[in-house]
């Protein structure tokens, strides 16, 4: 009895198997995502989901403190990026729990907003008409959310492994729901509009679209 006990603990703890360095825990739980009324067109109405604990990348990929972020990802690069590592894209609501934290904030930093935490320098049309101003990671250590993941807000854009559902694209009118567009998550460096200031930030591409401001992080299961 007492070895099939020990043998019955070892096994749960293979299954809890402890996060990386590299990777930040976030605990299990039913968590509330989206947002009530009044609520924005990018943002999804409020729902409760369960999540199993899972660990989330410190920091964009490739995941070092100090690197500059890849962009110009495309989902599938963004998906293979993650699978070559033994992770995988993150769900969205995976995502937005991780940079809300345990308190559910707007900002992966706090309950305020503050335009000097993150990488937001942009005022004008953003990336596209000159190249894209992206920080190294961990060069905001104001912008880090409650578990410790960097850059949830500002800098890239993170694809996550979701199809694109709607409500509708806030930036593109011929968004699809068919499968072949997907979800890309927080972001990016403007500092005047909605985009990339909240945990709620959301859009979607289609499959082989990429910017130069389209990222990602991995997750993994595990906490």
């Amino acid at each position: 009895m007492h070895r099939l006990l020990l043998l019955l603990v070892a096994v749960a703890a293979c299954e809890r198997a402890p996060c990386p360095d590299d990777m930040v825990p976030v605990s299990g739980g039913t968590v509330v995502v989206g947002f009530g009324m009044p609520r924005h067109a990018w943002m999804e109405a409020e729902r409760s989901v369960h999540l199993n604990g899972y660990c989330i990348d410190r920091y964009e990929l490739p995941n070092e403190k100090g690197a500059v972020p890849l962009a110009n990802l495309s989902w599938s690069e963004a998906r293979a990026a993650c699978a070559k590592v033994g992770k995988r894209l993150c769900t969205a609501a995976e995502w937005e729990r991780a940079c809300r934290g345990p308190s559910g904030w707007r900002q992966s930093y706090g309950a305020q907003r503050d335009p000097t935490a993150c990488n937001t320098p942009i005022d004008g049309s953003g990336p596209g008409v000159n190249d894209a101003p992206i920080a190294a990671s961990g060069s905001h250590p104001r912008c880090k959310s409650a578990e410790g993941a960097f850059d949830m807000n500002g800098n890239l854009s993170e694809w996550v492994a979701d199809p694109w559902t709607g409500p509708p694209e806030p930036f593109n009118t011929d968004a699809t729901v068919d499968g072949t567009w997907h979800t890309v998550r927080g972001g990016t460096m403007w500092n005047r509009t909605f985009y990339g200031q909240d945990c709620a930030s959301r859009h979607g591409h289609g499959d082989g679209v990429r910017f130069q401001d389209d990222g990602a992080r991995c997750c993994r299961d595990g906490a």
